[in-house]
């Protein structure tokens, strides 16, 4: 009996400590790779900004759709703050134009258009102070635009409706922030600006003199995002189109309760949000996937008259490579109808 006690005590006292070494690495191996194969993605953060065109984000926001610990909506006061975010890697995300998204491309930016969210259609336009009463008469007057964003684009298609020069009339650079504080202080005489701060200064008396409705096709609304954030967050980017699709869908099946929605987003009465609402157009699933697919072939030629039209305003310099701009795999994700599919880019 005390040769087998002192067997069994010699036993403990000559187990080698490098297999207790092996066997703690063994359990943490086993642990790690568990963990890996459950982790999660990181949150998605996505910019956004008050224009009417992006409500349906809000609206996604306010019914859940859109888990919050999982995607997060990041909102500023212009897309000259979404752009400067998206640059400096604070977003995965934004809601730019079309304009804006192929600044970025020329700045090097690895990017992919991944949604279509509207085309602006009447919901962008140039506003004059009383007394001012078409585009000529701007000649030598101050003019407020957003630096290096879609309103920029649009004072300088306005101009050329005109026959005016780009520098007919001296431009003012007013964050989009302060575009309606900048025109009520009369530190403009007119402005660039899109909805629902044009809503709001029509209904102070302001004179509309252009608006988007003249460049149909133009004025674009996408959604940005950079390359990694297509395999980084291939879920949740899944989850915020199909988020999307299903706020349009709400917005058509209970427009009371989605107004009630942009209406707190927006501050507008019911009549003027309407009139809003009636600026933009939202493509659909299957509009989103027969543009898009085939690496956008349906929108090449509209963007590369955009480019040449940037070009000639001195709104873009730099290569841009439209052949891998758009990327249909996120739409597709949900689900595009038959025969709207195409291969991604």
């Amino acid at each position: 009996m005390v040769n087998s006690m002192i067997r069994r005590s010699r036993h403990k006292v000559v187990v080698s400590p490098w297999w207790r070494h092996a066997a703690i690495v063994l359990v943490a191996a086993v642990l790690l790779l568990a963990a890996c194969g459950t982790r999660d993605e990181p949150p998605l953060r996505v910019a956004t900004i008050e224009w009417i065109g992006y409500q349906p984000l809000n609206i996604a926001l306010e019914r859940g759709e859109l888990p919050r610990d999982e995607i997060r909506l990041a909102h500023f006061t212009s897309n000259t703050e979404s752009l400067r975010a998206f640059r400096n890697g604070n977003v995965d995300v934004a809601a730019l134009t079309l304009d804006e998204a192929l600044l970025l491309r020329a700045d090097g930016h690895d990017i992919r258009v991944i949604l279509l969210m509207d085309y602006s259609h009447g919901a962008d336009s140039i506003l004059a102070r009383p007394g001012i009463g078409t585009l000529a008469e701007l000649e030598g007057r101050r003019v407020g635009v957003e630096n290096s964003a879609a309103t920029a684009y649009l004072l300088a298609r306005g101009l050329e409706h005109a026959d005016l020069d780009a520098d007919a009339v001296e431009v003012i650079r007013v964050d989009a922030g302060r575009h309606a504080e900048a025109f009520r202080r009369g530190e403009v005489d007119a402005l660039a600006t899109f909805e629902p701060i044009r809503s709001r200064l029509l209904q102070e008396g302001a004179v509309e003199l252009f608006d988007s409705t003249r460049i149909p096709g133009e004025i674009v609304d996408v959604l940005v995002a950079h390359r990694s954030a297509l395999q980084i967050h291939r879920r949740h980017l899944a989850d915020l189109v199909n988020a999307w699709f299903r706020a349009l869908n709400h917005l058509e099946q209970d427009p009371v309760d989605a107004r009630t929605i942009i209406a707190r987003h927006t501050e507008l009465s019911p009549e003027h949000l309407q009139q809003a609402l009636d600026g933009v157009q939202f493509p659909s699933l299957a509009d989103n996937c027969r543009a898009l697919a085939d690496q956008g072939q349906m929108l090449q030629d509209t963007t590369a008259r955009l480019v040449e039209h940037m070009r000639k305003n001195n709104l873009l310099f730099g290569v841009v490579e439209l052949d891998t701009l758009f990327d249909d795999q996120v739409v597709q994700s949900a689900g595009c109808p038959a025969g709207s599919t195409g291969h991604a880019g």
